[in-house]
């Protein structure tokens, strides 16, 4: 039998540990070949020929959990998602960049197993009825525009809005445009973030921008 080589990233390893010693007890077709607390650390390891990649979705330090996604696709690894984290809008744009399902931490170590055969085989691999709530509710969360969510990460630097403009080549007029309709996301949705600084908290809060 043909072992599923699993590798794991995540910036808590006692936890990966249990994981690895729960998979040699209940699901005997599989083995965790590493941990790593980064995409650098994982690739440069044993990790880099893994056939799926247990991903945490927060990681200090790591930037956007989307971007390790894709860092790690664009290497031809199988990347699942593996974490506590339970807003739908960092949960969807790491699936939107390549990931091949997702996993809770709360999850049996039977389930989790399950999810990592089906994302090996090539399926969306999805754990129980939250972690698909969190994939295809299309009621959760507010949904905000690639070019709302980069001019907010710009202004939740203190940038002014003159050079979040010059910087990205439109006019401060389109810059305070962007964010009023942000803000018009979220009333529709019932909520109210008061000014920019509100919206800014709101938005970081349900993951739409680096912590």
């Amino acid at each position: 039998m043909s072992l599923i080589r699993v590798a794991a990233m995540d910036n808590h390893p006692i936890v990966l540990e249990g994981v690895g010693a729960a998979l040699a007890r209940s699901a005997p077709d599989m083995e965790l070949i590493a941990i790593a607390d980064s995409c650098e650390a994982l690739l440069a390891g044993p990790g880099a020929s893994a056939d799926v990649v247990l991903l945490d979705l927060r990681m200090p330090g790591q930037g956007p959990a989307h971007d390790n996604v894709v860092r790690l696709v664009e290497r031809g690894l199988v990347v699942l998602l593996f974490t506590a984290e339970e807003r739908p809008t960092p949960v969807r744009r790491a699936i939107q960049a390549g990931a091949a399902g997702l996993v809770l931490k709360v999850d049996p170590i039977e389930t989790i197993a399950q999810a990592i055969r089906d994302a090996h085989l090539g399926h969306l691999a999805c754990s129980g009825p939250l972690a698909a709530m969190l994939l295809a509710d299309e009621s959760l969360g507010t949904r905000l525009s690639e070019r709302q969510i980069e001019i907010l990460q710009a202004v939740s630097r203190g940038l002014p809005y003159r050079l979040v403009a010059k910087n990205l080549g439109i006019a401060e007029a389109t810059v305070r445009e962007h964010l009023a309709r942000a803000a018009h996301a979220y009333r529709e949705g019932g909520i109210e973030t008061g000014n920019v600084h509100g919206l800014i908290t709101q938005a970081r809060a349900d993951g739409h921008l680096a912590e």
